[in-house]
């Protein structure tokens, strides 16, 4: 057999291997997808803003510092007559399993077939990335999107990298960040400057429309992107780690995991990893410096830190012998460790209930112009909601209250009041609005408990 051959095959028993991952990924996603019960805040803002934009906001909710890609894929399912939910998790699945694939593909072109195929597994076994999965919040769909660019680049596809790039930041702004990082090692590598205006105009497409609706709306182009800051300043006391937290939670995830750093190292004289290198740095800098810390931010830059991982792990490897033999019970030994985890991370979200089901029972008898102070209270409600009362605005923008008055029913879970932690000022707001709410609308329904609920009606 000749030299082609071989590595013909060797290609193709690697891809079918890929391929594999891929469908025991999704089989398995769809076999626990009935453990999640509840539709988490984010996921309920992104279908309220799909509902608003195909049925020209007559249903639904909108946000306008929220990004438009995933709000246009989980309407149209909506407008479909689809169970929306249900096959919103099923998308963001099939995204995520295209994630895990378009990792292999990407490291083989930039490492080898090897490393691609060890990042794939890992993506796939990864407890934070299999868990969200399914969640329908955006670090899946803008990744896919993501990866999807940077392989096009390693085809040379310069305009197609430009747009998909695009798309991505669409779906999720923050994705900016890795398109810097690929343009910077792009100048580092000293590629013909020709290139950028290709880049550069595939993504001005994507984003163009999205930038001249703002314009229009808002009179301002940057208005959702400054929103965002002021929204994400205002947020998240809850989540605030210290500098520690990523590389901890890394660690206890998948122990090869920090072996990233090293492949940083082993790596950077090769041109093409710098295209997995860069994005990285700027985000795990830019995750690490912010308060607010979830392991779900990581999900965007996992296919970047695997890929550099499984190129140090085949690296240490190759000269030992012994080790390469350990290598497939390795691989199973951290298979049982990410089961366990996502097995306990599943349970606690199979036995979640929505605490906003009352409220939306009233939901679907109110009409007129109604607030909520929770996009979850309308997940599953075709009524159009034209406030949301929620952090940080109703602790500072003193308009809320007077614009009140033009409300015919709010909904209000005092929890969802969020106050920054030993904030007495805040605390005070929140029993001078409830108290202003009382005095002038009718409380037709209150409950007890710790997070106590009120429907007002003018």
């Amino acid at each position: 057999m000749s030299y082609a051959a071989i590595t013909g095959k060797k290609q193709r028993n690697a891809a079918n291997k890929a391929y594999f991952i891929v469908l025991v990924f999704v089989i398995i996603k769809l076999f626990v997808l009935s453990g999640y019960r509840t539709v988490w805040w984010d996921s309920s803002v992104y279908i309220g803003m799909g509902k608003y934009i195909y049925s020209f906001g007559n249903a639904g909710l909108w946000e306008n510092s929220r990004p438009l890609v995933w709000p246009l894929i989980l309407g149209f399912f909506w407008k479909s007559g689809l169970n929306y939910i249900f096959i919103g998790r099923i998308a963001e699945i099939i995204f995520g399993g295209m994630c895990i694939f378009l990792t292999y593909l990407v490291g083989k072109r930039i490492f080898d077939e090897k490393a691609g195929l060890l990042a794939a597994y890992f993506l796939a076994i990864s407890p934070t990335f299999f868990f969200f999965s399914g969640i329908m919040l955006t670090e899946i769909v803008s990744a896919f999107f993501a990866l999807l660019a940077v392989y096009f680049l390693t085809k040379g596809r310069h305009f197609l990298f430009g747009l998909f790039f695009g798309i991505s930041f669409m779906a999720r702004f923050l994705q900016l960040f890795a398109f810097a990082g690929v343009i910077l090692a792009l100048v580092y590598n000293k590629q013909d400057t020709k290139i950028y205006k290709m880049i550069f105009f595939g993504f001005v497409i994507a984003i163009f429309p999205y930038m001249a609706l703002n314009q229009a709306l808002y009179h301002n182009a940057l208005l959702p992107f400054i929103n965002q800051v002021f929204l994400t300043a205002g947020s998240g006391w809850l989540n605030h780690e210290p500098l520690s937290y990523y590389f901890i939670g890394l660690f206890r995830e998948n122990f090869l995991y920090p072996l990233f750093i090293a492949g940083i190292f082993l790596s950077f004289r090769k041109p093409s990893s710098r295209l997995v290198i860069f994005p990285l740095a700027f985000f795990f800098l830019f995750f690490s410096l912010i308060k607010q810390k979830e392991m779900r931010f990581l999900i965007i830059l996992m296919p970047y830190m695997l890929l550099l991982a499984s190129y140090a792990l085949f690296r240490f490897a190759e000269p030992r012998k012994h080790f390469k033999k350990f290598m497939p019970f390795l691989m199973l030994l951290l298979f049982a460790f990410s089961a366990i985890k996502i097995t306990t991370d599943l349970a606690s979200e199979s036995e979640k209930t929505n605490k906003y089901s009352d409220l939306r029972g009233i939901l679907e008898k109110s009409s007129g112009n109604i607030w909520i102070s929770s996009p979850v209270i309308a997940a599953e409600s075709g009524k159009r909601i034209h406030r949301l009362v929620y952090y940080p605005v109703f602790g500072r923008d003193l308009k809320l209250i007077k614009e009140s008055d033009n409300a015919d029913f709010i909904f209000i879970d005092m929890c969802d009041l969020e106050c920054k932690p030993n904030d007495a000022d805040c605390l005070g707001r929140k029993k001078d609005i409830l108290s202003y709410f009382r005095q002038k609308f009718a409380e037709v329904y209150s409950s007890d408990g710790e997070c106590r609920q009120f429907v007002f009606r003018r």
